[in-house]
This record gives C-alpha cells, structure tokens and sequence, in this order.
C-alpha cells in the first residue's frame, strides 16, 4: 500500500493524462539526477559564506559581524542577475524541451553580454558607496572598517561571478546541472584553501584576517569562471557562440525581460525585505547581531538543499512544459515535495538534537550557544515550509508564472518578515527570537500561497 502512494500514476490519479507515465525508477530517477547535482552546487554556493564565517569566527565575534553585514548589500548588487538567471533558465530549459539547440545558445549569448555590462555598472556602483550602504546597514564603529575592505574586495569578483552563474543557469535549463555542479565545487576548495593560508597567516602566506577571507572569495570565484567557460567547450547542447555576442538581438532580450522582469521584481522585494530585516537585527547589538548570523548562516545552508530541489524543478517544469506534457510538470513537482519533506526531517532532527554542537563551530560563548539552541528549534520547525515553498515557487518559475511568486515576495518577505519582526523584538520585546518568529511567518505564508497558485493549475497554460 505504501508503495503504490509513490507510484506516478497514484500521484497523477486526479491528473488527466497527456501521454505515457514513466514508471516510479524512471520518474524519480529523472528528478534525483536532475536535483541532486543541483543541491550539491547550491549547498557549496552557500558554503562559500559559511566558511568565510567560521574560519574567521577564529579571530572573534566582531570579525564574523564585519563579514556577516555585508551579505544583503551584495545580494542586493547580485539581485539582477539572479532575476535574470531565472529567465535563462526556464528559456533555455524549454528550448531544451523542442529540441531547439540554435536558439538556446543565441539566449546565453545575449544574457551573457547584458550581464557583462550590467556587471561593470553594479561593481563601479557597490565601490563607491561601500561604507554609507554598509553604515545604514547597521555596521558598528566596531567593525565598519573591516567590513568595508571586506565588500570592496569581493565586489571587485563582480564580473567574474556573475558570468559564472548565467553559464551555470544555462546549463541547468539544458539539463548539464552536474556542471555548475563542480565548478561550485572547485570554487569552494580554492576558496577554503585560501582563508586557511590567508586568514591567520600560514605556510608563509600573510595573516590578513578579513581581508584574507575576501581575496580567498575573489580566487574562488576566478577559479569557477574559468570551469564555468571550459564547460561551453564540451556541452552538446549550449556551446560558446562569439558571433551571437556581437550585438543585441532585441527578440531574445525581450524575451528575457519578460520572464526576467517579474522575477527582477521578485529578488528586489527580497533584497529589501532581507535587507531591513538585518538591519532591525543589527540594532540588538553586536553580540544579538553576531549570534543571529551564525544561525543564518546554518540555516542557509538547510535552504541550499532545499534550493537544488528548486532548481532541478524548475528544469523539469521547463522541459516537460517544452514537450506539452504538463502531466508530468505536475508529476515532477509533487516528487519533489516528497524529496523535500524527508529531507527536512533529517534537517529538522539536526536542529533539535545537534543545535549546540552546530553553535559550537562558530564560538566557545556559552550565552551564545545557549541563545543559538533555542533560534534552532524555531528552524527545525521553518525548514518543512521553506524547503515546500522552495519547490513550489521552483514549479511556477518554470512554467513562467513568475509574477506570482514576486508578488508573494512582495507581500511576505518586504511586509511580512520585516514587520512581524520589528513587532515581536520591540513593542514585544521577545528580542532575538521574535526576529526569528517573524521568519516562520513568511515561510508560512509563501509555502500556503504556493501550494494553493498550484493545485489551481493556472501555470499549466502559460506560454513563454
């Protein structure tokens, strides 16, 4: 009885079907290999920050504040190119579905050459006004120095990163997830190679101890741009075109900016939300500050693994809606709810059980520690919604339903979790643990609002 629960055609019963089921190996099958090679890319994409923070954690809690801080000012430079790595993505991946190789590569052309000049903008802009966006962040005196060197320097690999990700979502759209895959991973073993030599100074190396952990990010991402190009070389579906770089071809840029302008609008209601959300956080204190960004950072990476099963949905949304087999878009995404919810138990069991071993990476404090325990039982809680949310938003951005999910962005994560928070840490005064309340909220709501936007099945007659 168990058995058939997870059989396509029990998932597919209320389903009209638009052609022949593959069998349970083959369907989950497709999705494992389609999103474990994605969780793996995203889990060390998140990994970079997390390793930064607990190989400086070494020096003292300011120093893990200085690094810490400067997280939503540059994800507000990046929310660009993630919205339009959204578009190139769900694009490329029904192309992929037609079959149509020609036009898959004339869109990575034409969203690498936007990106590249976006880029440059973005990194003149995020130098110049490094320390003001770092100060109204909420950057101490304490720390605002090393902060600044610390943005300035990783914003410099501006470029560099962001053509990485646009190749990366190309190739995920055309199925190559296993690529972006080991470019994250090469990344990330430079990337800690460096801090190691760098941060206290070893083998010879300097000790620079923030500004160590900031070049040793920029040499990471140097290393992943040159993977990510290497890739084009031996893809079978995307290669590197140089005539399509030549000039804009105004009917893929639209087309990009179709599907990449909600979602633009998306990534900026989150990099506002985020944004306010720390800094109403930063007010506590460095010590408040210091403790919630431990947390978040081993949050982040329970959502990297949530975000590959994102992705890998996305993909097959996109292709399966590109061979007009919405049937097996439904199939796929509720897969990857089922993936989802065991993979949050493990996560959840990790929060509950393991809180103060997870706190001890960072820090020896005991009030730290203690404080952390308590955050991460509201996290084994949050991460079923996150990881639910996660698939769900995944399903309707590859179906090109991305209005949606950025007005859903609108509503809780620059109203929902900013507001509930600033509430339930001050006139309540719950502190530290209302700003964590307040992130329940919002992954509630979203996961809600995704779950009902796809049992409705509005996203199944979208064209892009």
């Amino acid at each position: 009885m168990i058995k058939e629960l997870y059989q396509p055609r029990f998932l597919l019963r209320k389903q009209k079907l638009l052609g022949e089921v593959p069998s349970a190996k083959e369907a989950y099958g497709r999705m494992f290999r389609m999103a474990f090679p994605s969780t793996v890319e995203a889990l060390l994409g998140g990994l970079t920050s997390f390793v930064d923070t607990l190989m400086v954690s070494a020096i003292g809690i300011s120093s893990v504040t200085a690094v810490g801080i400067t997280t939503q000012p540059r994800m507000i430079i990046l929310m660009l190119f993630m919205a339009l790595n959204t578009g190139v993505t769900a694009l490329i991946a029904r192309r992929k579905g037609e079959n149509d190789a020609k036009k898959a590569n004339q869109i990575l052309m034409q969203a690498l050459l936007i990106c590249f000049i976006l880029a440059i903008i973005m990194t003149v802009v995020g130098m110049l006004t490094a320390k003001p966006l770092l100060r109204f962040a909420g950057a101490g005196d304490d720390f605002i120095d090393d902060s600044v060197i610390y943005y300035q320097i990783v914003t410099a690999g501006t470029v560099l990163s962001v053509l990485t990700m646009t190749i990366n979502a190309a190739q995920r759209g055309a199925g190559n997830t296993k690529i972006a895959m080991t470019t994250n991973i090469v990344s990330n073993i430079v990337n800690v190679i460096f801090n190691f030599l760098l941060i206290k100074g070893r083998l010879g190396f300097p000790a620079l101890g923030v500004k160590g952990a900031a070049i040793a990010t920029v040499i990471g991402m140097s290393a992943a741009f040159i993977m990510a190009c290497y890739s084009l070389r031996k893809s079978t579906f995307i290669f590197f075109n140089i005539k399509s770089l030549k000039k804009f071809d105004m009917g893929i840029v639209k087309s990009i900016v179709k599907i990449s302008g909600n979602a633009a609008l998306e990534e900026l209601c989150f990099r506002f939300g985020f944004f306010m959300y720390n800094k109403i956080i930063a007010e506590l204190g460095t010590l408040d500050y210091g403790t919630h960004l431990v947390c978040i950072n081993i949050l982040n990476l329970s959502t990297n693994i949530g975000s590959g099963l994102g992705i890998g949905t996305t993909a097959l949304v996109g292709q399966t809606m590109g061979e007009k087999r919405s049937d097996l878009s439904v199939l796929y995404v509720k897969i990857g709810q089922r993936m989802a919810i065991l993979v949050s138990i493990a996560l959840s069991a990790l929060f509950i059980f393991g809180g103060k071993m997870l706190m001890g990476l960072f820090t020896d404090d005991a009030g730290i520690i203690e404080n952390g325990s308590r955050i991460l039982l509201i996290m084994a809680l949050s991460t079923f919604f996150i990881n639910s949310q996660i698939v769900y938003s995944g399903c309707l951005r590859g179906a090109g339903d991305v209005k949606f999910v950025a007005t859903m962005a609108l509503i809780s994560v620059a109203v929902i979790r900013p507001g509930l928070s600033y509430i339930m840490i001050y006139p309540i005064q719950l502190g530290l643990i209302g700003a964590w309340l307040g992130l329940f909220a919002d992954q509630l709501t979203r996961c809600l609002a995704g779950m009902i936007r796809f049992k409705i099945g509005k996203w199944t007659k979208i064209h892009i």
